[in-house]
C-alpha cells in the first residue's frame, strides 16, 4: 500500500511539473525535452535520498530490535512505547525479555531456597544421628543395668528421624505441586474432636483439656491435610504455653468458615511472625519441634484457597484457618 501511494505521487509530481514546463514552452522543442529530462533527473535523486533515509530508518529500527533480543535488564516501567510497523514486535519482545528475566530471577531464588533447605535438613538429620551413635558407643561399654537407658533414648532419636522423613515426604507432596487437593465433606467438629483425642494421646503426661466452642459446620476440603495442618496448629499452640492451654471456636459467616485455635502465650511480634512460615526455624531451639508445623499448615490452606491468619490479642494470640466459601 505504501508502495502504491509512493508511485502515485511520483506520477503526480512528474505531471504537474511536466505541464509546467510545456507552460513555458509549448513548442516541444529540444528545450522541452531537456526540461522533460531535468524534471525526471531531480526527482530520481529526491526519490533516491527519500528511499535512502527510509532504509536507514527501517536498519536502526532492525538494529534496535536486534539489541533488544540481547538486552538481559529490561525495565518496562522506563520503557518508551514507539507506534511504527516494528511497535507490536518490539512489544512482544519486551514481553518475552521480562518474563525470562522473572523466571530467572524466581529460579535464583528458588535455588538459594532449596539451599537452605539442603542445609536445614542435614543439620536436622546429623543432630539424632549423632545422638544415636554417641548411644551406641555407650552401650558398648556399659553394664546391662544401664543398657535399657541407653536403648529407650536410643529409640527416641530413631523415632526423631522416622517422623522427619515422614514430615518431608510430605513437605516434597505439597512443593511439587503434583497432590491433587479431594474435596470431602467432613464435619468440623468431628475433626477437631479427632485431633483432641490424638493431642491428649501425645501429651499424656500434662493432663491436656481443650475445650471446642462454635455450632458445628460441614467443611469441603481435603480430609487428610486439614487434619495435618489444624493438628499442626493445635500442637503448637499446647507447646507455646506453659500450662498447656488452648481453646477451639468454631465461626460460620456468609463468606467463610473458620477454625480458631486460641492459646494464652505471649504471641508474636511482627518480625518474629515473618519468621515462624520460614521452613526449620524455630523460636525456641531446645523445642523437640522441626518448625516445619506452620509452614505446611499454610501450604495447605493456600492450596484449598484458603488462608492461615494470626490474631494477637491483649491476653490471648489466634491462628485461624480459613475456609472461603
Amino acid at each position: 500500500m505504501s508502495k502504491n501511494k509512493n508511485f502515485l505521487l511520483v506520477l503526480i509530481l512528474n505531471l504537474i511539473m511536466s505541464l509546467f514546463v510545456v507552460y513555458l514552452n509549448p513548442r516541444f522543442d529540444i528545450l522541452t525535452l531537456i526540461g522533460f529530462l531535468a524534471i525526471n533527473i531531480i526527482l530520481f535523486i529526491v526519490i533516491s535520498k527519500i528511499e535512502k533515509k527510509k532504509e536507514k530508518a527501517l536498519e536502526d529500527k532492525i538494529n534496535n530490535i536486534f539489541n533488544l533480543l540481547h538486552s538481559l535488564d529490561i525495565n518496562s516501567d522506563n520503557y518508551e512505547i514507539i507506534d511504527d510497523e516494528f511497535g507490536k514486535l518490539r512489544d512482544e519482545i519486551i514481553k518475552i525479555i521480562i518474563e525470562n528475566k522473572r523466571i530467572a530471577e524466581n529460579a535464583e531464588k528458588n535455588k538459594e531456597i532449596l539451599r537452605e533447605y539442603t542445609e536445614d535438613i542435614a543439620h536436622q538429620i546429623k543432630t539424632p544421628l549423632t545422638g544415636s551413635l554417641l548411644l551406641l558407643d555407650l552401650l558398648e561399654d556399659e553394664e546391662d543395668e544401664s543398657a535399657k537407658e541407653y536403648i529407650s533414648r536410643l529409640r527416641d532419636n530413631l523415632l526423631r528421624l522416622y517422623n522427619l522423613s515422614d514430615i518431608l515426604l510430605k513437605l516434597a507432596a505439597l512443593d511439587s505441586g503434583t497432590i491433587e487437593m479431594t474435596k470431602d465433606r467432613i464435619s468440623a467438629r468431628g475433626l477437631i474432636e479427632d485431633i483432641i483425642q490424638n493431642l491428649k494421646d501425645y501429651f499424656i503426661n500434662d493432663n491436656v483439656e481443650i475445650p471446642l466452642y462454635g455450632e458445628d459446620f460441614d467443611l469441603i476440603c481435603d480430609k487428610k491435610w486439614t487434619y495435618e495442618a489444624a493438628f499442626n496448629v493445635m500442637k503448637n499452640g499446647l507447646e507455646a504455653t506453659e500450662d498447656r492451654h488452648i481453646e477451639i471456636h468454631l465461626k460460620d459467616t456468609n463468606l467463610y468458615k473458620s477454625i480458631l485455635v486460641e492459646d494464652f502465650s505471649d504471641g508474636l511480634d511482627r518480625k518474629m511472625l515473618e519468621k515462624v512460615f520460614r521452613r526449620f526455624y524455630k523460636a525456641n531451639p531446645n523445642s523437640k519441634g522441626y518448625g516445619i508445623g506452620l509452614p505446611m499448615a499454610k501450604s495447605v490452606m493456600e492450596r484449598q484457597n484458603g488462608e492461615l491468619l494470626y490474631h494477637k490479642g491483649k491476653k490471648s494470640n489466634a491462628f485461624e484457618l480459613r475456609f472461603y466459601n
